[in-house]
Formats: structure tokens, C-alpha cells, sequence
């Protein structure tokens, strides 16, 4: 919550073409996802490739009804000891594709059941000029992420890793977002528009004839989530589902023991929800809103010009936070410790534009201790309220907890302020947290690390703890989708909730939030690596995040 902020001191060239113009045979209309108790996968489209040998055909999806598209005509893929590989190449290094229709906003897998050289997944593919793949390079020992526009090539991504037989190759994209997995584990990602609507996704072998492939998934996707009522890519750690891998620490580890506490070095915890005080109240811009500045008194570059309501709403409460999507519906401009001078003036202690399509992480990336988006973890009044038309009666993300100063974990030696990246220059705090509370060094006096995560095990039956449908609702975002620590308090560990949502909500969450507190234990896997935890997600993803209206 409060933070007293001082003034701050503030290519590669692998001859691996595409070739010519493809030659792909006709597409596919887009099949009827297969239902009911026979179902093969949870996936839109599957294929393990049992079934007989061939050296001609590689027949249909089992999961899916479409037949196996071949680019280049002439060539061939068929089946061997229930595996697909490329029987027939065109006699040259250039790829051979075998594809079928998904979706451009998509998660397609594959696992190479035996390694080949140049070979693995293509992923918004058009033809063999202009398509994106992820590949093998067995000699050199890495992948390589690849873009074809017009038959030439670039390498936007390079993962140092080896390639083993076994790998599950795993591409995500949203909008213009490329995220690439090996085996389940995050290994970076790109932004690129090229050809951003293509639909095609499939499998990739060159000449050497030696890979061969199984386990291929595809999971469509729409992009329909709205950016302003659920922000941030799906692969963020506010909307990602926690994995079926993470490791939940005992109620010994010292960072659970402070966190469940009811008393920590002497002063009470108790367990609240921030709503009409100390909470995070969001306004939208609109054509008649005044243009004001915006100056923060604690660094002049954090300083901005934007439209705000004259109403804007500024939180009760002394960190009177104040949050503004822009006009375009792209971004939020949020500010700390908000005094509106006039309709066109504010002073603020601290301001930054957050990008509704990105992370909401930083460094330096939102106005809350931990370094990130404020509204990153809020419950959205939509979220709670049964009347609004986007009510699904889940919380699909992760919540955001501030826990109190005698809580919070410092470590040993480094002091307040920034290093040149931007990164808090006060240790303790851990990924994906990028700094702490000015001060910390001295009232920080517990084992809970800014930016630690925590979740109810999946051991723990939610419907057995006596909850309200409010509670429940919580409850089970918190073992879906875990909480971060973001921010401190005083005397308790508070969750957020947007203050228009409704008040039965609110003071039936109340009551049930000491119980559901006592369950919540760190994860202790988390990382960079491995966002809320490894292995295949706890639930589905969210779907992708649609254009803003034009």
C-alpha cells in the first residue's frame, strides 16, 4: 500500500529457403470438435498416428476429421510404427510441410518421438514462402524459431538448448504475440505480425528423412477477451493457470508460516478485502474528457499528459491510487498517491502507462512496491456481479496480496533506489517482482519475499471448508491460478476488489477470507523457467485478448 517515495537518483545464414511458391493441395473447412466420452484429447484437433503403415498417406486427424495436407505436390508422409515421418522429398534441403487447418490465435504441440535434422512444427503457415516454424538444428545443438516472408528467411529466435528424441515442441500465439515451449517450459517469444491471420499449423522434415512424430495437438483459439475487463497477454503470470507440477511448501516453510500467521513479531494479522478503501478504482477516458497533466514529484520522466475524467475516481484511503484507460482502449495510465489540483492538473508520488496487450510486469511497469501493474490480481466488478453479461461466476486469473511491513523479507545489504535497469536496489524481493517498498531495509522484518507466490494445493477440497459461493468462487481462483505478493500493508494480508463491485460480495468474502488464507501455501517452483509452477496447466488457457475496437 503506502510507499514513501524520495526523489529518485535516477544473422544467421543457413541456406534453408522455402523454395518456390507452394504448391499446397486445397484447405479444409474447419471440422466439428469431437465431443463425449470417446474423445481422444482435451484438444480441438489430435492426431497420435496409430494406424497402419504407410509410405503414401498419412490419412486424417483421429480427433477432428480433417485429412493431412502435403506441401510440396509430388512428396509424400506416411505412418511407421505409429509414428508420422516424410516417406518421399523433393530431392532437395528445402522443407517439407504436412498441415492442417487451425486457427491463427492457437497453442499447437508435438512431440519428436525420434530427431531429424531442420525438422519440428510450422505454425501460421500459408505456403512455402511465407510461414513461421520452430526447428531443430541437430548439428549446432539448439532450436531456431524461423519467419519466411517471400522466401526469405530470419531467425527472431534462438533457444541454446539440444534437441532430444522425446521433446515436446510447443509454439503459442496471440495477435501478434510468439511464444515458444520445450517441454513445457517457457524458452522466449517474440512480437511479429507477419501473416498474423493464417490459420494452418502441421508438421515441418527436411531431406534427411529421420524424424519421426507423434502426440500432435492443436488447441484453437478466439481471440475475445477484453483487454479492459481481463488485461494482459494469456501467457502472463496474472492470467496463466498455475501447473499441475508446482510443489506447495509445508506450513514449516518460513515464508507460509509468516503469510498463514495471525500474529507476526508482535502485531496481529488479520485477513481483509480492500474495496471502499485502499483499493484500485479504474476510469475510462472518453472523447469529452479533459487533457491534463499529470506530474509526478518524484521523478519528472515518470511525467505524462493524458485525457482524465473530471470524475476520475481516486481511491479513499492515503495511497489514493487514481487508473485511466486511455481512449483507444490500449492502455492504462495508472498513479500513486493521486491530489487533483484542477480538472486538468494532477501531482502524483508516482505515475506509469501500462500496456493492456503486455505482461503488467516490470521493472518500473505500475505504480504497486512490487514494480508491476496495480491492476494486475484485482477482482473485477463484473467478475463478482451475477446481473453483469460477462459474469461467468469464475475468477480466471490470479489475485494480487499485500501483506504487512512485519511480514515482508529483506536481504542482508542492498539499499533503496534503482540500478540502471531499473530493478529495486533493495534485496529480497523475487521474480517476477522487480523491486520493493522505499524503506524496506528497515521495517521489512519477516520471510515473506515481494513477488512470492502462493495457491491452495490441489489436495485441499474447497467445498469441504463451509464457504459462501463468494468464498468458494476465491477459493477456487486461488487453486487455479494462485496470488502474488505485490504490495505491504498494515495488520493483515488484504486482496482487492474493485470498488464497484457489489457490497454482498465483498461481506461474504470477508467472512470467509481467514479460512481460506489458513490453506495458502508458497510455491515454491515458481520462476522465470517456470511460471506458477511447471507441467501442463491446472486448467485451460485463456483465450486470447481481441483487437481493440477501431
Amino acid at each position: 500500500m503506502k510507499r514513501c517515495l524520495p526523489l529518485l537518483l535516477p544473422l544467421l545464414t543457413w541456406n534453408l529457403a522455402c523454395g518456390e511458391p507452394s504448391e499446397t493441395e486445397a484447405l479444409d473447412a474447419v471440422p466439428t470438435l469431437s465431443t463425449g466420452a470417446d474423445a481422444l484429447s482435451d484438444a480441438n484437433l489430435y492426431d497420435s498416428f496409430t494406424r497402419a503403415n504407410s509410405a503414401a498417406s498419412l490419412g486424417s486427424l483421429e480427433q477432428g476429421g480433417q485429412g493431412w495436407s502435403i506441401t510440396p505436390a509430388g512428396t509424400a508422409w506416411g505412418i511407421q510404427s505409429n509414428r508420422a515421418y516424410l516417406a518421399t522429398d523433393d530431392a532437395t534441403w528445402n522443407d517439407h510441410y504436412a498441415t492442417v487447418n487451425g486457427s491463427a490465435n492457437v497453442r499447437v504441440l508435438v512431440t519428436l518421438a525420434t530427431l531429424g535434422q531442420y525438422s519440428g512444427l510450422t505454425f501460421r503457415f500459408v505456403d512455402r514462402s511465407n510461414c513461421w516454424k520452430l526447428a531443430t538444428d541437430v548439428s549446432a545443438g539448439r532450436y531456431f524459431l524461423t519467419k519466411f516472408v517471400g522466401g526469405t528467411q530470419t531467425f527472431p529466435l534462438q533457444i541454446a538448448q539440444a534437441p532430444v528424441a522425446g521433446d515436446v515442441l510447443e509454439v503459442r500465439t496471440s495477435g501478434s504475440r510468439i511464444d515458444v515451449f520445450i517441454n513445457g517450459v517457457a524458452k522466449g517469444g517474440v512480437t511479429d505480425t507477419s501473416h498474423q491471420t493464417a490459420t494452418r499449423v502441421g508438421l515441418l522434415a527436411s531431406q534427411d528423412n529421420l524424424a519421426r512424430f507423434d502426440e500432435f495437438r492443436v488447441y484453437t483459439q478466439t481471440a475475445t477477451r477484453n483487454a479492459t475487463r481481463h488485461p494482459f497477454r494469456s501467457d502472463s503470470v496474472w492470467n496463466l493457470p498455475i501447473g499441475q507440477g508446482a510443489t506447495y511448501a509445508s506450513t514449516t516453510d518460513p515464508a507460509t508460516a509468516d503469510f498463514i500467521a495471525t500474529s507476526v513479531n508482535g502485531v496481529n494479522i488479520n485477513t481483509w478485502a480492500n474495496w471502499d478503501v485502499y483499493s484500485h478504482p479504474i476510469t475510462f477516458a472518453s472523447t469529452g474528457s479533459p487533457w491534463a497533466t499529470v506530474t509526478d514529484y518524484n521523478d519528472s520522466s515518470r511525467s505524462s499528459a493524458y485525457y482524465v475524467p473530471a470524475t476520475a475516481t481516486i481511491a479513499t484511503g492515503s495511497d489514493k491510487h487514481m487508473h485511466v484507460i486511455n481512449l483507444a482502449r490500449t492502455f492504462v495510465d495508472e498513479a500513486w498517491n493521486t491530489t487533483r489540483v484542477s480538472t486538468t492538473a494532477y501531482r502524483v508520488g508516482r505515475h506509469h502507462k501500462i500496456d493492456l496487450y503486455g505482461t503488467g510486469l516490470g521493472p518500473q511497469n505500475g505504480v504497486r512496491a512490487y514494480g508491476g501493474s496495480a491492476i494486475g490480481g484485482l477482482i473485477r466488478a463484473w467478475e463478482t456481479n451475477p446481473s453483469d453479461p460477462a459474469y461467468t461466476g469464475k475468477i480466471q486469473h490470479a489475485l494480487a496480496v499485500a501483506v504487512d511491513r512485519v511480514q515482508l523479507y529483506y536481504q542482508c545489504c542492498g539499499v533503496s533506489g534503482y540500478d540502471a535497469n531499473g530493478y529495486g536496489t533493495a534485496k529480497g524481493y523475487v521474480w517476477p517482482a522487480t523491486e520493493q517498498d522505499w524503506g524496506s531495509e528497515s521495517n521489512y522484518l519477516g520471510r515473506v519475499p515481494m513477488g512470492a507466490y502462493f495457491a491452495i494445493p490441489p489436495s485441499v477440497n474447497i467445498q469441504a471448508l463451509g464457504l459462501s459461493p463468494e468464498g468458494r468462487m476465491v477459493a477456487q481462483a486461488l487453486q487455479d491460478f494462485g496470488a502474488y505478493v505485490t504490495d505491504a500493508t498494515g495488520g493483515t494480508v488484504a486482496f482487492y476488489v474493485e470498488p464497484t463491485a457489489p457490497s454482498a460480495f465483498v461481506s461474504a468474502l470477508r467472512r470467509d477470507l481467514p479460512a481460506i488464507r489458513a490453506q495458502m501455501r508458497r510455491v515454491t517452483n515458481n520462476s522465470a523457467a517456470t511460471p506458477n509452477g511447471p507441467g501442463a496447466r491446472r486448467v485451460p488457457l485463456l483465450p486470447g485478448l481481441a483487437p481493440p475496437a477501431p
